[in-house]
């Protein structure tokens, strides 16, 4: 009987990780789309479509850390937004084998 090891390697893309966090951030109840990160005062600007926009990648040696960006529904329970967004897009990497060490989830609009 042959050994089943794993031979040669895997490379999951910095955009297809993007996708996946964008993804599952928006399958949650309450999340009403992608937002981009703005500086101080500057204008939110809403994202649509099959973009990587609203996610930012952090790569370090212990792991991957995600910063999303959201726009949630007009009276939406913000704490608990973020935190089911925040672990729906840890537990949508479960099985790619990527760590992923964080999630920072900013909600920076309304809709």
């Amino acid at each position: 009987m042959e050994d089943n090891k794993l031979m040669g390697t895997v490379t999951v893309s910095d955009r297809a990780v993007m996708q996946i966090a964008s993804n599952a951030a928006k399958s949650c109840s309450g999340v009403m789309g992608m937002s981009e990160k703005t500086r101080a005062g500057g204008a939110v600007r809403a994202v649509s479509g099959k973009s990587t926009a609203g996610v930012y990648i952090r790569k370090t040696k212990s792991g991957v850390s995600l910063e999303v960006y959201i726009a949630c529904g007009y009276g939406a329970d913000t704490k608990e937004l973020s935190e089911t967004v925040r672990d729906k897009v840890k537990a949508s990497f479960d099985w790619t084998g990527i760590t992923i060490k964080e999630v920072s989830v900013h909600i920076n609009d309304v809709r």
